[in-house]
């Protein structure tokens, strides 16, 4: 169970990366959306996107905008995949 979420924090992690344009050694827990990656509104609806591909799951477009940092959307992800 513990590699299956090392792979999502991986998973998150490269996703994020990849839409900012960033090296995914800068993408951390604390990497706030809005403050360190300047997220608009436009970059929420792609990660989203990418999110539902990967997981199979529906993201609320706040768990992203609304001061959420990389870890806080993990953990989400984390809470909704037990669920399911």
């Amino acid at each position: 169970m513990a590699d299956h979420l090392n792979s999502l924090e991986e998973k998150v992690k490269k996703l994020v990366a990849e839409l900012f344009k960033k090296n995914i050694s800068e993408i951390t827990e604390k990497t706030s959306f809005v403050q360190d990656l300047n997220a608009t509104s436009i970059d929420s609806i792609a990660l989203l996107a990418g999110l539902e591909g990967e997981f199979k799951l529906k993201v609320p477009p706040e768990e992203i905008l609304q001061g959420k940092t990389v870890g806080t959307l993990i953990e989400y992800l984390k809470k909704q995949l037990k669920e399911s």
